[in-house]
């Protein structure tokens, strides 16, 4: 009945007055808090006061980056001047996430925040479980000067951004990248690693038959390992200028030149042993690190981890990394990450949420999480205080250069299964199946899930 009045006070041009006497009328009051509207206009958010929020975070981070987000959210708890208290907890990774959430926001004990890819916090959004950070961001008195908002890579930004709509916000971001063995490299003739798609090809079938010289006697010797994941497709075709979605027509575009084309060198090289479709998910790095496969393609948080299985491999070969081979004179790089969403709670948890990821995304404290996690930086400014990581992993500086060139995969509610679908396409055409009826069925059976 609320929900309803408010719509027909907006159409009659009340809305706005009648928003402020209930936000005084809610000031010190919980109940009227939890029964107010969430992304409330911008005159609410500035009466709200955060102080004594105690809010529970959703993350899917382990290990070491679990040590460094907890490491900060304690300097958080205990330097912002509101009081306000983060509770961070692992929720498992981001599948286990996103059926706790769905289930928890039919319970009403969903957290005040949640990590979550485009897709998944549409999905939320749409269950009215996330609120709009648009108004927030723009606040005069809690959000973000028009110098702070510029230093954001604006692209990451929009892709949280749904038709205005700011559904969550980044803390981070990765890209998919090219892992090279260099000295193989070298001795296959060549002084570095391939700009094109031929050049890639070409020296796959090279690998296939001249080993790696300090590889072990009798392992087998491959190119590349293919892992049967969406990013490795969505790479691919837009290294070659191809989309995945076109945003005029609001449709999937999955059946095109660049992704044949993309799927047709894949299944050329699988036929002729140069490469090979991968199972496990760290096996393509195994091989990598032994010398068995000359290319791999992964995220670049994966960097301190081929980094490691390389020095434990005991080959001592130099490796290097960089963007894909690419149809054009610039790289496209696929750039990619979870974002953080704030639930849909009460106005000063919600306020208090939006205060933690302005915190947490300020440059001092992204320094700090892209030493930990290898992630990179939200902020352009970041880069000043990570000289001296730059001058340590200068792998990492390589690959951050190509931030400007990122371009991102589809965000609509319904991709998790479209990329399950692309994932089938790639094992499919990968054993030998017909690549224009298995594209003609993805992009059709893909359309079929907007709604």
């Amino acid at each position: 009945m609320m929900r309803g009045m408010l719509i027909q006070l907006r159409a009659l041009g009340f809305l706005p007055t009648i928003l402020l006497i209930f936000a005084f009328a809610a000031c010190g009051d919980e109940e009227g808090e939890q029964t107010a509207e969430a992304g409330s206009a911008q005159t609410d958010i500035e009466l709200v006061m955060p102080t004594g929020s105690r809010l529970v975070f959703w993350y899917q981070h382990t290990r070491t980056r679990e040590e460094a987000v907890l490491e900060l959210i304690a300097e958080f708890n205990s330097t912002n001047p509101y009081q306000i208290h983060v509770d961070g907890e692992y929720a498992g990774d981001y599948g286990a996430i996103y059926n706790k959430m769905m289930v928890s926001l039919q319970s009403g004990n969903a957290p005040d925040l949640v990590v979550a890819y485009q897709n998944q916090a549409m999905a939320y959004f749409e269950a009215e479980g996330l609120v709009d950070l648009s108004p927030y961001m723009s606040s005069p008195k809690w959000g973000l000067t028009p110098a702070e908002r510029a230093d954001y890579v604006q692209a990451f930004l929009e892709q949280d951004n749904h038709k205005g709509v700011q559904i969550c916000f980044p803390p981070n971001r990765s890209i998919e990248i090219l892992y090279c063995n260099l000295d193989w490299l070298a001795e296959l003739g060549y002084d570095a690693p391939p700009a094109s798609w031929d050049d890639f090809a070409a020296l796959c079938r090279l690998a296939r038959d001249r080993p790696f010289s300090r590889s072990k006697k009798g392992a087998r010797s491959l190119g590349f390992l293919l892992m049967a994941d969406a990013s490795r497709l969505a790479s691919m075709v837009f290294s070659r200028g191809g989309e995945l979605f076109d945003a005029t027509s609001q449709t999937y575009t999955l059946n095109t030149p660049q992704a044949r084309a993309s799927l047709k060198l894949m299944q050329e090289l699988i036929a002729e042993k140069a490469v090979d479709l991968v199972g496990d998910s760290d096996e393509d790095l195994g091989e990598f690190a032994v010398g068995q496969v000359l290319f791999i393609v992964r995220t670049s948080s994966s960097l301190p981890y081929v980094e490691s299985a390389v020095d434990e491999g005991q080959l001592g070969f130099a490796w290097e990394v960089g963007p894909l081979p690419h149809a054009g004179a610039a790289p496209i790089v696929d750039v990619y990450g979870a974002s953080i969403g704030v639930g849909r709670t009460t106005p000063s948890r919600q306020l208090a949420s939006w205060l933690f990821l302005k915190w947490f995304t300020a440059p001092a404290q992204q320094a700090r999480w892209a030493q930990a996690s290898n992630y990179f930086p939200v902020r352009y400014s970041t880069a000043d205080e990570l000289e001296a990581y730059f001058e340590e992993n200068p792998r990492y500086q390589r690959v951050f250069a190509l931030l400007p060139y990122g371009k991102a995969e589809p965000s609509l509610p319904g991709y998790q299964t479209v990329r399950r679908m692309m994932e089938g396409v790639i094992v499919d055409v990968g054993q030998g199946g017909d690549i224009d009826r298995a594209l003609e069925q993805l992009e059709r059976r893909a359309n079929a899930t907007i709604h």
